[in-house]
């Protein structure tokens, strides 16, 4: 299981984690079920052609940053205008109509054992090269010696034909659309050499791991293109990269070449200080950056629209199973969760922006009602601050109060510390929240801090007593959430991270979280898989083997006076999309937004 590394806000919060488990509600529809993306006459008649929209994304200028787009640094790697230019997806996923959006294919189903993939046709690279079956093959050779997530699933991959591609699939799930549809499509003419080395190792029985595909590796790592060509409807305008910004460019070849309205897309350069004057004089008209609560306000006084979406994911308390042992009784973990205002800390850090859930399953509450019916639902609680209820829970623990205020059990009293990332501004906020709550309540809470670049590898390796972790991810199949404090925090995290055993029991009845793990992604019938799913969901929000503080939402500040018109309404269900189906790009794509 792979963690990134977030480096600030806004990409802990758009990651689309491709390289992990991740899922995709694929099967709620028909197999192969789309939306067809709107033409620019379907969204205004004659839309004005021409103009300018920027955008902005923090990166590095070369030799640090570069364009190899298989490893890290590469520029605007990680954000949304990779879509544009130049390694645009198979397809965009409609989160709230459960449907696909063909870019570069056509259609996908699945036919039997086989996932199968039709190309558009007539679409170049901006170097003239066509698009064609040979450059998703290559991708996919490179995705399966890096450990993507299809090839859990798909044992062979083979391209018939120059406009299909198909993956007979070994381990049915409902997983795979999101795994092979969503991934930026790489250009054979760069990595064809590497991808061909990949295959000829795979063909002899070799694996990634070996000493072989490590040298492969290697050599893919070290790449530096240059000129990297795009198959998207724009392309960088490599003369114009600088600190500040860069261009791109129309891509006459590129996909939707003749749907998209604007002739430029500039990005400029910088972290959440730097955007936000621009995004306060108008030079940006779209920031995806984790905007404090001053800032945001800000925005608001200064009349711009603020998009506020689900970014399914948020952060949470965890408990290491054996150095924080106490919390082995559940009763300490659910009065810890009632000890807590999480609405507060929410609104503290994110005002608008932040909101305590309503369901406790682990997955966004925007996604209970999508697998959890209404019984179930009923049945789950959703721990509102209550300090009696949390004091009834201790005393039923066994637990009582000194005269330092202080609870304690057969002279042991309860003192952990809590470490957390103290450059996310947002996760020290609820770190701080967190602990001025449980100091108060009677659970001593020593608060410590480090760069997440320390804090997080030391958390997967255990060295924790209680951490601040994410809980959630942008995915619409809520596993994949679930994967995470069961296993990428836990068993499968180096070191044995949280250390929770998986097998628990609860009011219920015996409970096996992996067994149940397992379940909600087999096979092809998501109506089948919800009942797994539900089983989690009850059994989590009784267990709370962790703590969701509350969701973060976007505050993504939309300019829609000065370059850009077209802006769908905030009511729109686009504005559902999460991970990498950014509802802006979709508004590019298929030309609803025009220049004024």
């Amino acid at each position: 299981m792979t963690d990134f590394t977030y480096r600030v806000d806004r990409r802990r919060f758009l990651r689309d984690a491709t390289f992990t488990s991740l899922g995709l509600m694929a099967a709620a529809c028909a197999p192969g079920a789309t939306t067809p993306a709107a033409s620019a006459a379907a969204v205004g008649g004659t839309a004005k052609k021409g103009g300018e929209f920027h955008g902005a994304w923090p990166y590095d200028l070369p030799p640090k940053g570069h364009y190899n787009y298989f490893t890290g640094g590469a520029i605007l790697a990680g954000g949304i205008y990779t879509d544009l230019a130049p390694i645009p997806t198979l397809a965009i996923y409609r989160w709230a109509d459960a449907k696909w959006d063909y870019w570069l294919a056509e259609s996908a189903k699945q036919n039997g054992d086989n996932f199968e993939v039709k190309l558009r046709s007539g679409i170049t690279w901006s170097d003239g090269t066509p698009f064609t079956s040979k450059d998703v093959a290559t991708t996919y050779n490179i995705a399966r010696l890096l450990g993507y997530g299809i090839w859990t699933y798909a044992d062979k991959m083979e391209t018939p034909d120059e406009l299909t591609v198909r993956f007979h699939i070994s381990k049915p799930s409902s997983l795979v659309d999101r795994f092979v549809l969503k991934n930026g499509i790489r250009p054979d003419s760069v990595y064809g050499p590497i991808a061909k080395k990949a295959a000829d190792l795979f063909a002899t029985g070799k694996k990634g791991s070996d000493p072989e595909g490590k040298a492969i590796s290697k050599e893919l790592t070290e790449l530096r293109p240059t000129n990297f060509p795009s198959v998207g409807p724009y392309k960088i305008d490599y003369g114009s990269v600088t600190e500040a910004q860069l261009t791109m460019l129309r891509n006459p070849g590129g996909l939707f070449a003749d749907r998209v309205n604007f002739d430029k897309i500039v990005v400029y350069q910088g972290e959440t200080a730097a955007i936000t004057p621009l995004v306060l004089s108008g030079d940006v008209d779209y920031a995806t950056h984790g905007f404090p609560v001053a800032t945001d306000k800000a925005f608001v006084d200064a009349g711009l629209r603020v998009l506020r979406g689900p970014l399914y994911t948020g952060p949470a308390i965890y408990f290491h199973w054996e150095k924080a042992a106490a919390f082995q009784d559940k009763r300490l973990r659910q009065a810890v969760a009632y000890a807590i205002n999480k609405e507060e800390s929410a609104q503290i850090a994110y005002g608008k922006s932040g909101k305590a859930s309503k369901f406790m399953t682990g997955f966004s509450d925007s996604l209970v009602p999508n697998w959890v019916d209404t019984a179930a639902q009923s049945k789950l609680q959703s721990y509102a601050y209550d300090l009696k209820k949390a004091d009834d829970l201790m005393k039923e623990a066994g637990y009582a109060k000194g005269s330092d205020g202080i609870y304690a059990k057969d002279g042991t009293k309860l003192e952990f510390e809590l470490y957390f990332p103290s450059d996310f501004s947002d996760w020290s906020s609820a770190a701080t929240h967190a602990s001025d709550a449980l100091n108060k309540f009677g659970i001593k809470i020593t608060p410590r801090g480090a760069t997440r670049s320390t804090q997080l590898p030391d958390t997967l390796k255990g060295n924790f007593q209680i951490a601040i972790n994410p809980w959630g991810i942008g995915n619409p199949h809520p596993r994949e959430s679930l994967i995470r404090p069961f296993r990428e925090f836990n068993t499968l995290a180096s070191g044995g991270g949280s250390k929770y055993p998986n097998k628990q029991k609860t009011s219920s009845g015996d409970v096996d979280f992996d067994a149940l793990l397992d379940e909600a992604g087999a096979g092809f019938d998501t109506a089948k898989q919800k009942d797994p799913v539900t089983k989690i969901a009850l059994a989590f929000n009784e267990l709370l083997p962790i703590i969701p503080l509350w969701e973060r939402f976007n505050n993504n500040p939309v300019n829609d006076k000065k370059r850009v018109t077209g802006w769908k309404p905030d009511s729109d269900p686009i504005y559902q999309n999460g991970g990498g189906d950014n509802f802006i790009i979709v508004q590019l794509m298929d030309g609803t937004l025009r220049g004024i």
